[in-house]
């Protein structure tokens, strides 16, 4: 825990007044407990450092004043079988006292009760009256709500010490006529003070586990401080799961968890990027959830191959809700199908929370979670920062700051873009994603090259049809020889021509574009089909499934059972190698690497660097077009060759090939000549 609590204060609104006795419920012991700390969002920021953790929560960088904030953390501790939180608390007036009413309100509904970590002794030694005050306005102010913790019919306060003895529990003992359930923090010789409180607890993450007897058993998942160069305690969940074996095993009264959210110190077991997990709530929640049980994973659904050995992708988005059956029966399908699986956005509806992905999709969908590589829709960012996305999927999905990644499925390059464009910079001719897509595309030529994400650049859609922002993706994708494109956001099936990013048709370069929305969530009408469109439906759930050919690929909608509408078909990749669009003679691979040339427009006869020698001549001599100077072939000057560029097309054209080609020749030729005799031509 912080030392120093961050100076902030506000008026306090006290929701709960305990004129009355207590309503709330008693837990029985052995009961699991976490440290948790109410003080984000300002504790974010640190002495001058933002965010102040090694860590990124799988929430994002939260503010606690959101109940929905604290309702997630009251669910996830749930999972992991903790009964109640001890929330760090600095006294009245303090912001951290602002945040009890909140826990209180958030909790309610629920069996899950909260605590107070009394804090002020950390600081000093307060008075005898200062704690009975202390402890009578906790008493009046939140100890009758239903959810504030009881044990044996008494309110709880826990106590943080640092060097204290015996004269503090005296303190204490004296300033308890409220009747309160004291826990204070052990110290050397703690047991033979002539005061006893109702228990003792260790408070030090830096250390894996601590015992105190039938009092307490307190474990650590790890401690590694933002502010500390060196880590004091390495996370390991074999080591946790043993720990949590042993608390339970410990029988003891309190067992504790430090912590569930103290991120400063890297002692959090809450859900983050770096240990995200398949249930949402993260590796080490997971292992209470288990109570540490010793897990044999399922052996990972493999990615098998089709006949043949070209690999095969089963794309579908829209895809899990908790109302719908549909994915239950795309799901059915998949797990009888060969294949990687490309989840094409809005995974798990409404609003891609970590629960729904837990609850909607996991049962679904997430038997084939192994062998699945996901694109974030716009229901995921319905979530701040799509954080039950990114942690349901971890690391798999990417940066959770970007979302975009790519990689490769056999002789295939796959590239996977975020959609929700003003979450990452934008989606525009030189935004961050597309300057990466060009540069990723630049250092992957693949005779074979397809996209995906979530809102289609052509639909027919009527919910929501084309999006003409992914122009400039669909741009820098039809510039590297891209073939097909896929994507969800309108809930049917649809095939197109290819076609340009403007929406031309262009049988020798354009990409095709499957929508397929079909993932189970539900179903939308099709509008008047827009311009080459060549195939839809909107009442049949199903997955596309691609075989991926080294040069060719082949198509085929599937239908869930009792479905009868299928479309199959196969298609050669554009051969980028040769593909020449402007049939200027420069293939559009060589012109995209010579930024000087236009692979659109015609520009063989063009000298872009001046030196009298074309642009087509230049790629014949193998010297830069876009830079004067001496051929790389033999030393021979770029004029060498230099024929006269007819301006005819046909015969004409032919023969100046032949002329210059013979040029060429003849001069390489006469260099090598000279070279066996020793003679280099030089003056």
């Amino acid at each position: 825990m912080l030392v120093a609590a961050v100076a902030l204060s506000f008026a306090v609104p006290v929701t709960w007044h305990a004129r009355h006795a207590s309503t709330a419920t008693s837990l029985t012991t052995p009961l699991r407990a976490a440290f948790y700390y109410p003080w984000f969002s300002p504790s974010w920021t640190q002495s001058g450092t933002f965010p102040y953790t090694k860590y990124t929560p799988t929430l994002g960088y939260y503010d606690q004043r959101d109940l929905n904030v604290i309702r997630q953390h009251i669910q996830a501790m749930q999972y992991g079988n903790i009964s109640a939180g001890i929330a760090s608390w600095w006294g009245l007036g303090h912001y951290t006292d602002a945040r009890v009413p909140d826990l209180l309100t958030a909790s309610a509904g629920t069996p899950f009760q909260w605590g107070l970590y009394y804090e002020q002794e950390s600081l000093g030694d307060p008075s005898v009256a200062q704690i009975t005050s202390d402890l009578t306005y906790i008493r009046d102010n939140y100890a009758s709500s239903p959810n504030y913790l009881h044990i044996n019919g008494k309110f709880v306060v826990f106590v943080y010490s640092s060097g204290d003895t015996c004269p503090m529990a005296d303190r204490w003992k004296l300033a308890n006529t409220v009747n309160a359930y004291v826990v204070l923090k052990v110290f050397s010789g703690h047991l033979l003070c002539a005061s006893q409180p109702d228990g003792w607890h260790q408070y030090s993450p830096s250390v894996a586990a601590d015992s105190q007897g039938a009092d307490s058993y307190s474990i650590s998942p790890g401690f590694d401080h933002m502010g500390e160069p060196t880590t004091r305690l390495a996370r390991d969940l074999t080591r946790w799961r043993q720990n949590i074996r042993d608390m339970v095993a410990s029988g003891a009264a309190l067992q504790l968890v430090t912590t569930f959210n103290e991120w400063g110190e890297g002692t959090a077991v809450e859900s983050a990027h770096q240990w995200a997990s398949a249930s949402g709530y993260g590796a080490f929640v997971d292992a209470l959830h288990d109570n540490g049980a010793v897990i044999v994973p399922p052996a990972p659904t493999p990615a098998p191959t089709a006949i043949g050995g070209d690999p095969v992708a089963l794309a579908a988005g829209d895809i899990a809700s908790c109302s719908s059956s549909g994915d239950d029966a795309t799901a059915t399908l998949l797990l009888s199908m060969q294949g990687t699986v490309l989840a094409l956005g809005d995974n798990a509806y409404q609003s891609g929370t970590s629960v729904e992905f837990a609850n909607c999709y996991q049962p679904s969908w997430g038997q084939v979670l192994a062998r699945t590589k996901p694109a974030p829709g716009n229901h995921e960012y319905l979530t701040t920062g799509a954080t039950g996305y990114y942690g349901y999927f971890g690391a798999v999905a990417g940066d959770p700051t970007k979302g975009y990644y790519s990689y490769d499925l056999g002789t295939w390059h796959i590239v996977v873009i975020n959609a929700e464009c003003q979450y990452v910079g934008g989606c525009s001719a030189g935004s961050p994603q597309e300057q990466w897509l060009r540069a990723d595309l630049a250092a992957h030529p693949a005779t074979c090259t397809a996209a995906y994400w979530h809102q289609a650049r052509f639909s027919s859609g009527s919910a929501h049809g084309s999006h003409a922002a992914f122009s400039p993706i669909w741009q820098a994708l039809y510039d590297a020889g891209a073939d097909v494109v896929l994507s969800g956001h309108d809930h049917d099936y649809e095939r197109f021509a290819p076609q340009d990013a403007a929406g031309v048709a262009d049988p020798l370069r354009g990409i095709r574009e499957f929508v397929a929305g079909t993932g189970g969530a539900s179903h939308e009408l099709l509008s008047t089909p827009v311009a080459n469109s060549e195939v839809s439906n909107d009442t049949t759930f199903g997955v596309l499934k691609l075989t991926l050919h080294a040069s060719s690929y082949d198509w085929q909608f599937a239908p869930v059972p009792g479905g009868t509408f299928t479309d199959s078909g196969s298609a050669s990749c554009h051969d980028n190698a040769t593909l020449d669009g402007d049939r200027d003679g420069m293939p559009d691979v060589y012109e995209l690497a010579h930024a000087c040339l236009n692979s659109l427009v015609p520009d063989a006869t063009g000298d872009p660097d001046s030196d009298n020698v074309s642009s087509l001549q230049e790629r014949q001599l193998g010297s830069d077009p876009c830079a004067a100077g001496p051929a790389s072939v033999g030393g021979i000057a770029e004029q060498t060759a230099v024929v006269a560029v007819p301006s005819a097309s046909g015969r004409d054209y032919l023969a100046y090939i032949l002329v210059a080609a013979a040029a060429f020749l003849g001069a390489v030729g006469a260099a090598g000549w000279r070279k066996r005799r020793g003679d280099t031509g030089a003056t």
